[in-house]
């Protein structure tokens, strides 16, 4: 209880800070054209703070601000790539209802296809940035009275503000973030990951092995030699029956010069292999005795 209480503090400065991203994300953008300039900058101003906050250490040295930049920077990239795939498909099908295409089919193929291509764009944290950003498109071409002669210019006219509007919007959103969020981070002693948000999903190299793989308590993780001597030698890992009988889940099998990632029950084990597994701890001393030669009961 006197542990939670000590963290409330700590908390509600997130929340505040918080707030003074939406509210400053949202005033720096409220005169661009388009929903989804103040839409993106928000977006993007909570993912940049989020990142900050729940960062393990922080301080402006230099090597805490590389470690920054790896974080943002797929984010930063995804995220302008899904949105410029949702303003080119807003723009083409757009174009296509005024030489005839329904309405209806043209903003069902947008948001269609903005979103498998922004599901498909790695780093993306979301979907919908993209689904935006292409109807916000289509909806401003499609509503154009009529196309001239000169249609590429009646085209440009709308595309160019919205294109304009949006990047701008990116690019202050993740400023806001990044500043907000690094003055947060410097008053917390450790990160923060009270508050749910997808931008807590670091990558693998900078996450424990244990928050990767979800071990239990009673759990342990090891890698063992097996000797020449093991029972275990030369038998497939359906005959030894580690899973069945001991509950040992064998992740890999290290072989030089290769490794066998989530080996099949067929896969037969060799002397000098390194066994990489996860098994109940109680377990470990009888998995110890089985590699090294030794049968126990025997």
């Amino acid at each position: 209880m006197a542990r939670k209480k000590k963290r409330q503090p700590y908390v509600l400065f997130i929340l505040i800070m918080r707030s003074i991203v939406v509210g400053t994300a949202y005033y720096l953008v409220r005169g661009l054209p388009g929903l989804t300039s103040s839409f993106v900058s928000i977006f993007v101003g909570f993912l940049a703070f989020d990142l900050i906050v729940a960062m393990p250490k922080f301080s402006l040295r230099l090597r805490h601000w590389g470690e920054l930049l790896v974080l943002l920077l797929p984010r930063i990239s995804a995220t302008a790539l899904s949105l410029g795939a949702g303003l080119l498909l807003g723009i083409v099908f757009a174009t296509f209802t005024k030489f005839g295409l329904p309405v209806l089919v043209g903003a069902i193929f947008t948001l269609g296809l903005s979103y498998s291509v922004s599901a498909e764009v790695k780093g993306n944290i979301s979907n919908y940035v993209g689904m935006i950003a292409g109807i916000e498109m289509f909806d401003q071409i499609s509503r154009l009275d009529y196309f001239s002669d000169l249609w590429i210019q009646d085209l440009a006219g709308p595309a160019g503000r919205l294109v304009y509007g949006t990047f701008l919007s990116l690019f202050l959103g993740w400023l806001v973030g990044i500043v907000v969020g690094s003055i947060t981070r410097l008053f917390l002693p450790r990160g923060y990951r009270s508050l749910k948000s997808t931008a807590y999903s670091q990558p693998l190299w900078m996450r424990s092995f244990r928050d990767v793989v979800h071990l239990d308590d009673g759990k342990v993780l090891l890698q063992i030699e097996l000797s020449e001597e093991s029972p275990l030698a030369y038998k497939s890992l359906a005959e030894v029956g580690l899973g069945r009988d001991l509950g040992v889940q064998v992740l890999s099998i290290v072989r030089s010069p290769e490794e066998v990632v989530s080996p099949r029950g067929a896969d037969i084990l060799l002397p000098l292999d390194q066994l990489v597994m996860v098994l109940p701890s109680d377990q470990a001393k009888t998995i110890i005795e089985l590699t090294k030669g030794r049968v126990l009961g025997g």
